[in-house]
């Protein structure tokens, strides 16, 4: 009997070596899709492959780590898995495919079925990145892995960004004469703010990069805190803060409210530690000053404009390209029409009026860029999507933040640092259509799934 007690707990002991082990195997493939949403500009590159949609390389990536996945799944070797964020994914799910379903026939009258269906797909993909991670991810060790290619792959950009800024030359856009696999597809427009460029590095618009580099920050200031010698911690350290210029070389409003969010929670969760680093902050401004000459003053003046802030968000009402506070009147007059799955996932992201069936001021006509993630939410998919991006984006911080405050170790700290971001991306989306940039939207799934899966592994 007691031989038979001894193999059963080898044999348990083994399957547990095998899952850490497969776990850690998967850590590194998920690392390098990381690095390739960091590195290969989304929306810019696709592979020379003639199929109805643009095959892209983190798409590539995707869909086979999805197929392994799903052969994990059927041969018993993978357990599937949301974290503890079932609920909110199944209702998010729900939310976008009825919106498609319920304005379906006023989607074809408009023109924009096709939109709808590739919008579908599009969404889902974000959700499908978060049920891979926590499908797969494991270990402390696992997470630490794909963590730190998300710190290193930001550091990369965010030189590559600071190099912009003082060049005017985006090597991301250049990447297809080193590369001839990619193919080339679009050149975007150099965004200023005032005289001052507006850098854009990998990402699709200057807002978007700054708020993928800063969700990387706490994550860098985690492992400059759990480094084992001085230079590790100082080669971290270095990191994070080459994100924080790099943020800030964006020129974006955006960057400064997601750290005025990060900052809170952090002293929430951990207020002795972060009130020790006060005097890092007088560095950063200096190393930004120096690193993107111009960057802070124009930012100090974006928030402060001849007109004042509130006015320059609402003098051109009315206009395509209003302004987010002048948005609201309109957008909530939308929504009025289609209070509970909207008029459809993807009419709150049209761009001019050569788009049919766009969201439109109704007093104008004019259509309506929406510069708020959760506006935007509600007038496509209503109010049970609303609901449902608000119980997954703040749960997931709040849960994450709650956990952090009731244990300390190495878990902990981790779990801590992942609250941060999330909460940093939360906040972010007051301020632009978050969902409708694949970088920094993609890396904030994957940093809740990670942060949630370092939760499980607290109790």
């Amino acid at each position: 009997m007691s031989s038979t007690v001894l193999e059963l707990r080898a044999e348990r002991s083994g399957a547990a070596v095998d899952r850490r082990e497969g776990s850690l195997a998967w850590a590194w493939g998920i690392s390098l899709f990381v690095l390739v949403v960091w590195l290969i500009p989304i929306k810019t590159y696709k592979l020379p492959v003639p199929l109805p949609f643009s095959l892209e390389v983190y798409r590539l990536l995707m869909l086979a780590f999805l197929a392994a996945l799903g052969y994990g799944l059927v041969a018993g070797t993978r357990r599937f898995s949301a974290a503890g964020f079932g609920k909110p994914v199944v209702l998010l799910v729900a939310a976008a495919s009825l919106s498609v379903l319920v304005n379906a026939q006023a989607s074809a009258q408009s023109g924009m079925e096709a939109t709808a269906i590739k919008s579908l797909p599009y969404f889902l993909g974000f959700l499908a990145v978060y049920l891979l991670v926590c499908s797969t991810v494991e270990s402390v060790r696992a997470i630490e892995v794909v963590l730190s290619a998300l710190v290193i792959g930001g550091a990369v950009v965010a030189l590559a960004a600071l190099y912009e800024s003082r060049t005017h030359y985006n090597v991301f856009e250049h990447l297809h004469t080193w590369f001839r696999f990619l193919v080339h597809t679009r050149i975007t427009e150099d965004t200023q703010r005032g005289a001052r460029l507006r850098v854009r590095g990998s990402a699709q618009h200057p807002i978007a990069l700054g708020a993928a580099l800063t969700l990387a920050v706490p994550i860098a200031v985690y492992f400059a805190g759990r480094a084992a010698t001085r230079l590790r911690a100082l080669a971290w350290g270095g990191a994070g803060l080459l994100l924080v210029v790099g943020a800030l070389a964006t020129v974006s409003r955006t960057v400064v409210l997601m750290a005025v969010a990060m900052i809170a929670v952090a002293l929430l969760v951990r207020g002795r530690a972060v009130r020790r680093y006060w005097p890092v902050a007088a560095a950063v401004v200096v190393a930004a000053h120096f690193a993107a000459p111009g960057a802070m003053s124009t930012l100090y003046h974006a928030f402060v404009p001849r007109a004042g802030l509130i006015q320059s968000q609402t003098a051109l009402g009315g206009n395509v390209g209003s302004g987010r506070l002048a948005d609201i009147a309109p957008g909530l007059q939308s929504w009025e029409q289609a209070p509970f799955f909207g008029h459809g996932l993807g009419t709150g992201n049209s761009t001019g009026s050569s788009v049919p069936g766009a969201i439109v001021d109704p007093k104008t006509g004019a259509p309506i860029i929406f510069d708020d993630q959760y506006l935007n939410t509600l007038v496509s998919i209503g109010f049970v999507g609303l609901v449902a991006v608000i119980w997954f984006v703040w749960g997931a911080a709040w849960q994450l933040a709650g956990a952090a405050r009731r244990a300390r170790g190495r878990e902990s700290d981790l779990v801590a640092a992942c609250a941060v971001s999330s909460a940093g991306f939360a906040a972010g989306m007051f301020t632009f259509d978050a969902f409708a940039f694949v970088q920094c939207t993609i890396l904030f799934f994957v940093i809740a799934a990670l942060g949630l899966r370092a939760r499980a592994l607290l109790r």
